[in-house]
C-alpha cells in the first residue's frame, strides 16, 4: 500500500523505521515545524525530520495539516491509508478519510484507558502493572476509534517515563506494519472500544513534579519515575541548621522497615521517612549540578540523619 507516515516526536521513530523496512510503498513523511531550542534558541528539526534525512528520506514540515495547504498536500500523494504516530496535531475529517483505507494512530497504552497526551507518564504515576500500545481508527473524538491491534507489557518497577517510551515505541513498531498488513488484506476487523472504561491522561504540567512527602512511599516513587525527564519531582532539601536547596529525584525504590521519623526525614539508614512507608533515593541532580547516585550526594553534600526534604509550596515556586 502507499503509505503516508505524520509522525514529530521520538515515539514515532521506530514505527518510521519499520515501515521503510517493510513491503508498504512509503509515499510521504509529514512532521511539525522546526522549533527554537536550547539557550541559543536555534531552529531544531524534529526527531522524525532528523531519523527521515538519517534514512535518506525527507520529510515535510507542516504546521497545521487541517488546512487547504495541507489537505492539497496529502491529497498530491494519493496514499492508500495514512499512518500516524506522535505527531503533535489533530488530524481533521478532510485529511483522514483521503486515503481509501483510512488513517489509523498508534497510541502508548491499552485503550480505552489513558486517552490523551501523556498516557506513558500516567501509567507510572497511577500505579498501574501493565501497560502497552494499540493502534487505532483515526474518528473526530480523542483516541476513541475503533481498535485494530494491541500489544501489553508489564511496567518495571525502577523504570522511569522516558525508559518505558522508548520500550513501548519500539513494542508499537511492529504493531503498524502488521496493521497495514491486515488493511492491505482486506481483512482487518476492528473492534469498538468499550466508553464506559475509558480513562484520560491529560497532559503534565509543571505542577505535577511537586512530591507531596506526605504520601505514601510507593506514590512518590511513582511520581519520581513517572514524571521524569519533565516536569520531573521536585522537592526542597535542608540540612540541620542550614539552608533550603532545591533538587530533583530522579530514580527511588520503597525501603523495607517502618517509619520512625516526621515526613521527608532522612534516617539513620539513609533512606527518607514518607506519610507510609520509607523511600530509598537512587539518582538525584541538586539544582543547576549534574544527576548523580545518593551516595555521591550524601558524600558531597554531607547528609545526615535528621536532614530533610520539604514539599515545594506552590507560591515559592517559579
Amino acid at each position: 500500500m502507499r503509505v503516508v507516515f505524520c509522525g514529530s516526536g521520538g515515539f514515532a521513530i521506530p514505527s518510521l523505521r519499520a515501515i521503510v523496512a517493510s513491503s508498504h510503498e512509503l509515499v510521504g513523511i509529514v512532521t511539525q515545524p522546526a522549533r527554537p531550542a536550547g539557550r541559543g534558541g536555534h531552529l531544531r528539526p524534529t526527531p522524525v525530520f532528523q531519523a527521515a534525512a538519517e534514512m535518506g528520506r525527507a520529510a515535510v514540515e507542516c504546521a497545521n495539516i487541517n488546512v487547504a495547504e495541507g489537505v492539497e498536500l496529502i491529497a498530491g500523494l494519493k496514499p492508500d491509508v495514512i499512518a500516524v504516530a506522535d505527531f503533535g496535531q489533530l488530524i481533521r475529517k478532510a485529511v483522514r478519510d483521503l486515503p481509501p483505507a483510512g488513517s489509523f494512530n498508534l497510541h502508548g497504552s491499552l485503550l480505552p484507558q489513558l486517552r490523551g497526551a501523556a498516557p506513558v507518564n500516567w501509567a507510572i504515576i497511577l500505579g498501574q502493572k501493565v501497560t502497552g500500545v494499540t493502534t487505532f481508527a483515526l474518528v473526530a473524538k480523542m483516541d476513541a476509534g475503533d481498535i485494530y491491534l494491541q500489544a501489553a507489557t508489564d511496567i518495571q518497577p525502577a523504570e522511569t517515563a522516558e525508559e518505558l517510551r522508548v520500550r513501548l515505541a519500539e513494542l508499537g513498531a511492529p504493531l503498524v506494519v502488521r496493521t497495514l498488513d491486515l488493511l492491505a488484506a482486506g481483512g482487518a476487523k476492528p473492534r469498538p472500544q468499550q466508553e464506559s472504561q475509558a480513562t484520560f491522561a491529560r497532559p503534565l504540567t509543571k505542577a505535577d513534579g511537586r512530591i507531596n512527602w506526605s504520601a505514601d512511599a510507593a506514590t512518590i516513587r511513582n511520581r519520581v519515575h513517572g514524571t521524569w525527564p519533565w516536569p520531573a519531582a521536585r522537592s526542597l532539601f535542608r540540612r540541620k541548621g542550614g539552608r533550603e536547596q532545591a533538587v530533583t529525584l530522579v530514580r527511588a525504590e520503597v525501603a523495607e522497615g517502618h517509619v520512625s521519623t516526621p515526613a521527608g526525614m532522612v534516617d539513620g539508614k539513609g533512606a527518607v521517612s514518607t506519610g507510609g512507608g520509607r523511600l530509598r533515593v537512587l539518582e538525584i541532580q541538586p539544582a543547576g549540578g549534574r544527576v548523580m547516585t545518593w551516595r555521591d550526594f550524601v558524600n558531597g553534600y554531607r547528609v545526615a540523619e535528621g536532614d530533610r526534604f520539604l514539599s515545594i509550596a506552590p507560591a515559592k515556586e517559579k
